[in-house]
């Protein structure tokens, strides 16, 4: 499996398959270090854009995967391919029927209340030796209003394998984010809307219509007054995508102005300093601050600022110098500057690295 993550739009997605994710969390279970796989699909793009805390639950998730059409779509045109669609909606009843067979416990957790006992079993009739280690549905509540010592205290008696947790997007991934280092769950996912298709609350939209991929229009034709507002947004989001594309791809790159006094000794601050050459030439890092200049690079494909992200969690802090103006252009609409920023001088990079 590609460890380095494509980024698009501020957003990081490992290209696996249905299969490759599912024995990740094999792996990760049996690993007993816990871990988080968000499923995310347009509308977590759109939700990203004006939500810091969001994007940074995704760029700290162990595993992200694209639930939707229009990251698989798009990815193309910011580099390799994504691999296909993998569903938080697919891959729940995948993963219970894996489990039965590995042995590992599964626990349901959010939707309305009765919904998650009533997924589990569901899921428990397809799969006779499937272990279902409890099913709770909490009252509604925001995130900071949640019964969280209880939520904890049931799961810490239950000690799932798996947390399908249900809350929505963003909260759902919110909470989990908020947990995963201080709790016994191997692996949390969140997963939607699923438990109530598994439930049979809801009724997914038949199988031509999803290999149309208009999966998006049915949901919305089945819950206009929910969903109206949500997929105009998302809508509008994806035509200034479609557009940013097109602006990226057959516009002039404006190279930067590089310093032309000569640039301080980095390493009298504390700093690495590396030229970026190629995604393989990224450097392993033994400073707890790094400076990446860009000014040979007139593109960064999707994997190379994945690659780029990496880079920066495992230092203190990440300045990207001299980048022209197709990548600012980038930063701007993805909102990648808290994240990676981006320094136009050697001044202005020791001023954002402190």
């Amino acid at each position: 499996m590609q460890k380095t993550p494509f980024v698009l739009f501020g957003v990081p997605f490992h290209n696996v398959t249905f299969e490759e994710a599912i024995q990740w969390t094999i792996d990760r279970v049996r690993s007993g270090r816990p871990g988080v796989i968000a499923t995310v699909n347009l509308d977590f793009l759109v939700l990203a854009q004006a939500d810091p805390e969001l994007r940074t639950v995704l760029r700290e998730a162990d595993l992200v995967i694209a639930d939707g059409f229009p990251p698989v779509k798009l990815a193309p045109f910011f580099g390799p391919p994504l691999k296909g669609r993998v569903t938080g909606s697919d891959i729940t009843p995948m993963l219970a029927e894996r489990a039965e067979k590995e042995g590992i416990s599964i626990y349901g957790l959010g939707a309305a209340e009765g919904v998650a006992a009533k997924a589990m079993e569901v899921l428990k009739k397809r799969h006779p030796n499937l272990k279902v280690a409890g099913a709770w549905s909490p009252p509604y509540a925001p995130l900071e209003q949640m019964e969280h010592a209880e939520i904890l205290r049931r799961l810490d008696e239950a000690k799932p394998d798996i947390l399908f947790t249900a809350f929505g997007a963003p909260k759902q991934d919110k909470f989990n984010h908020m947990h995963v280092k201080t709790w016994n769950v191997p692996v949390a996912i969140g997963i939607g809307g699923t438990l109530d298709f598994i439930a049979g609350v809801q009724t997914r939209a038949p199988v031509w219509v999803q290999k149309l991929q208009c999966e998006w229009l049915w949901r919305w034709g089945t819950n206009p007054k929910r969903l109206t507002k949500r997929y105009a947004s998302n809508i509008a989001f994806l035509m200034r995508a479609v557009w940013l594309t097109m602006q990226l791809r057959l516009g002039r790159n404006i190279p930067a102005a590089v310093d032309s006094s000569a640039p301080p000794h980095w390493a009298e601050h504390g700093v690495e300093y590396h030229e970026f050459q190629s995604l393989e030439k990224l450097p392993e890092i033994s400073a707890a601050k790094v400076v990446v200049d860009l000014r040979d690079a007139e593109w960064l494909e999707s994997n190379e600022i994945g690659a780029l992200l990496e880079l920066s969690k495992r230092s203190e802090k990440t300045v990207l110098l001299h980048a022209g103006s197709r990548i600012r252009k980038l930063w701007e609409f993805s909102k990648l500057s808290d994240g990676l920023p981006l320094a136009s001088n050697c001044t202005e990079a020791l001023a954002l690295l402190g």
